[in-house]
Parts: structure tokens; sequence; C-alpha cells
């Protein structure tokens, strides 16, 4: 479940970024972009700390994101889950040396 929980919700959000890229006619930048990244990011979780450490300017863009995908007619029901995992974050603000269990636990840590 864990496997699938990533593979189905990074395809759907990858449909969704491309229908975006398609509403502003940059299809073809978004591709190359991604062709561009080298990154396994489900095998490496050692980067979590640092995404974490982000969180706290991650979630307003996101909230931008799903105004943007709303402007476009498309669905923003992730980019605002997004905002809500992130924000569990909050209080890991700047600090890139927590440890991973630390990180994960944060997510546990708060109820809906």
């Amino acid at each position: 479940m864990a496997f699938a929980s990533y593979q189905k919700a990074a395809r759907t959000l990858a449909g969704v970024a491309h229908a975006l890229a398609d509403a502003h006619d940059v299809g073809d930048e978004l591709t190359a972009e991604a062709q561009a990244m080298a990154s396994n990011i489900l095998s490496d979780p050692g980067y979590l700390p640092s995404v974490a450490a982000r969180a706290w300017r991650w979630a307003p863009e996101m909230k931008d994101i799903a105004e943007t995908l709303r402007a476009a007619g498309l669905p923003a029901d992730m980019a605002e889950a997004a905002v809500a995992v992130m924000s569990r974050w909050e209080g890991d603000k700047d600090q890139y040396d927590l440890e991973l269990t630390d990180v994960l636990s944060h997510l546990r840590s708060q109820s809906d």
C-alpha cells in the first residue's frame, strides 16, 4: 500500500501537471525540465529532512499552485493536500540536520 500510494498519486499528479502545462502552452518545457531531473525520489528517503526544513516555504507556493490549477479549470485537491502535509512540518523550519525518523514521525504526530 505504501508503494501504491506513491506510484498512483505521482502519476495522477503528473497528469495534472501536464494538463496545466498544456493549458499554458508550455508542455514541451515541462517535459524538458522533467527530463533534466536526475532523482530517485522514492528510493532515497535521505532527502526528506531537507523537504521538511523547506516545507514552510513550499506550502505558500502550493497554495498559489492550487489557485493556478483552479483558474485553468483543473482539480486543485492534490495541491491543497500537499499544503496540509507540509503544515505538519512547520516546526521543522530550516532544520536541515533532523533525523529521518523525526521527520517521518512529524507526519504522524497530528490528526486532521
